[in-house]
């Protein structure tokens, strides 16, 4: 269930920290679970988006506390995050 407070980790700011909340697999189903799992994208973990490409191709995300990580912003629109934004309300 998606919630108001989940955005696309693509639409996190640079610079900015988030929580994993849901990994959406859709048609990809189990082979896209095993490679994010495989990348430590999974629930619960903090995700930093460090930068974006100029043409919103890829994405430079830091996993966790070590691990750093690109990904294409189709792939990034399937990791939903908390939203920073909507606990400042």
């Amino acid at each position: 269930m998606k919630s108001n407070n989940n955005i696309p980790l693509t639409n996190l700011e640079c610079g900015k920290t988030a929580i994993i909340n849901q990994i959406i697999t859709g048609i990809h189903g189990q082979a896209l679970t095993t490679r994010f799992q495989s990348l430590g994208l999974v629930s619960g973990k903090k995700v930093k988006v460090i930068r974006k490409s100029w043409l919103g191709g890829t994405l430079h995300v830091k996993v966790g506390s070590t691990t750093a990580i690109a990904l294409r912003s189709q792939e990034a629109d399937l990791v939903l995050v908390n939203n920073p934004e909507k606990g400042k309300e």
